[in-house]
């Protein structure tokens, strides 16, 4: 008589992070699990604070006027099924099936989208996977001396899994600007995605200061406008850039041969710019050029050596960004209504002080902001829009405090030399001797020092096809 095999124990994956990177890593290991001739299972634990699965920064928020800054060919779950979200938007009726392509969808839409994806594969996995969502912050996450991890959440719970998934988003927003702390003041708003941050632009009347003058300060502004006619909106950073339009339809991408662009910050910005400048004569138009470098910044990325990683932060890093993270026509078409009309000002400058003072503002109170060439701007809110920081190691977070030992304890993890983000092989943390491997993988803005270029969606969710590969592959 033959004797039956036991049946397997199921797979246990933490997922720290329930936004949109973690969510494309889970939705991947379903499909895989759901997909799979061997009948294996499938344990996932989302812990996060959040309500829900996508309700990280950049999807969470509900207003219509916050699109999407990569057309819908680039935005489906699945890198192999390019127009699975715009066929989606199509259906769903928002956009007509000849506009849907190339068409910048509101930020609540894909929420939806990838929320409706999950829920069909989980559906078709069936019993197989079983998923929890623990609603609490993580705070460690300590890998077992023979194998798997253990998660410990903010109120002591201990979670003992196989494998662990860091999923964290954008690291917090920077405040470098500030002359003072401006934590204690009610009309400094220090991260505008976080819940509820916004509201008080809706509701309130005043002028209101914009602190950056990239992509997030597109949203905080068109928002702002739309709840006062009477408002002016200033938006002040050092250079006064605001990001490029994106063409009025679509133009293709042109990927170059890196091959002979060298090694240093200089020779590979002076191949840049060539590449750029022929491209632009040959098609009339210099966004192919752009949108082809994407497919190789990793490569050219891992050329440059600490210094002339520093350099680029410090200088180019500004000016590839307001080219390559672009903002959506309409978006763009709405800002020049509003500096025609007056209400939106950008300007070059930094902050030299803060201070409390009266305003116009529905509640009399606001910011007295001194600017360096020695104006004073009366407002009755500030929003900081600068992005997120670059070192993690100077975030407070928990999790990243006691893997990298900053909390006190041994570290088992590293950073790369500039601190932008963990150090790994194809995405799983290398051990703090630089040679073993956690049972920790990660993806999006933690590998930033390895890659530069991966906080966009196109970018994680190939992070996340790879990495639930590795996760059960392993």
């Amino acid at each position: 008589m033959s004797q039956e095999t036991p049946p397997r124990a199921p797979l246990r994956v933490a997922v720290v992070g329930a936004g949109a990177a973690g969510t494309l890593v889970a939705l991947n290991l379903v499909r895989r699990t759901g997909e799979a001739a061997e009948a294996t299972g499938l344990a996932i634990t989302f812990v996060d604070p959040a309500e829900r699965l996508v309700s990280g920064a950049a999807f969470s928020t509900t207003d219509p006027a916050h699109l999407l800054n990569v057309p819908a060919a680039g935005m489906s779950w699945d890198p192999e099924d390019r127009f699975d979200f715009a066929t989606w938007c199509a259906d769903e009726g928002l956009v007509g099936p000849e506009d849907a392509s190339y068409w910048f969808a509101p930020r609540r839409e894909w929420a939806r989208y990838l929320r409706t994806r999950w829920q069909e594969a989980l559906a078709a996995a069936g019993d197989r996977v079983v998923v929890e969502h623990v609603r609490r912050r993580a705070v460690a996450v300590v890998p077992g001396a023979a194998r798997g991890a253990v998660v410990t959440t903010e109120d002591g719970v201990r979670l003992e899994v196989d494998r662990v998934v860091l999923a964290t988003g954008l690291p917090t927003v920077g405040d470098a600007w500030a002359p003072r702390d401006l934590s204690g003041e009610p009309r400094y708003v220090a991260d505008p995605w976080w819940p509820g941050a916004l509201d008080a632009l809706r509701s309130d009347g005043g002028d209101v200061l914009v602190v950056g003058t990239g992509l997030t300060m597109v949203d905080v502004a068109l928002t702002a406008l739309a709840a006062d006619p009477d408002r002016r909106v200033v938006a002040l950073s050092r250079h006064g850039r605001l990001p490029h339009p994106h063409a009025p339809s679509y133009l293709g991408e042109v990927v170059p041969d890196v091959r002979a662009w060298g090694s240093t910050l200089p020779e590979v910005r002076a191949a840049a710019h060539a590449h750029v400048g022929a491209v632009a004569q040959l098609n009339g138009d210099w966004r192919p050029a752009i949108d082809g470098i994407r497919y190789r910044v990793a490569e050219l990325w891992s050329r440059f050596g600490v210094e002339d990683r520093r350099a680029f932060l410090a200088g180019a890093a500004g000016e590839w960004g307001v080219r390559r993270h672009r903002v959506p026509p309409t978006s763009d078409a709405l800002l020049a209504e509003h500096r025609a009309a007056g209400r939106l000002e950008v300007r070059a400058g930094t902050v030299t002080a803060v201070e409390p003072c009266s305003s116009t503002g529905a509640s009399g109170e606001g910011l007295e902001v001194t600017t360096a060439d020695g104006d004073r701007l009366r407002v009755a809110c500030v929003v900081n829009c600068t992005g997120p920081r670059h070192d993690v190691r100077t975030l407070g977070n928990p999790v990243l405090d006691q893997l990298l030992g900053l909390d006190g304890g041994q570290p088992v993890a590293r950073t790369d030399e500039l601190g932008l983000g963990l150090e790994t092989r194809d995405g799983r943390l290398l051990a703090a001797d630089g040679e073993g491997e956690l049972p920790v993988w990660t993806l999006g803005a933690l590998r930033r020092g390895e890659l530069w270029e991966s906080t966009a969606v196109p970018e994680i969710r190939a992070q996340a096809v790879a990495v639930g590969d590795a996760l059960l592959g392993d």
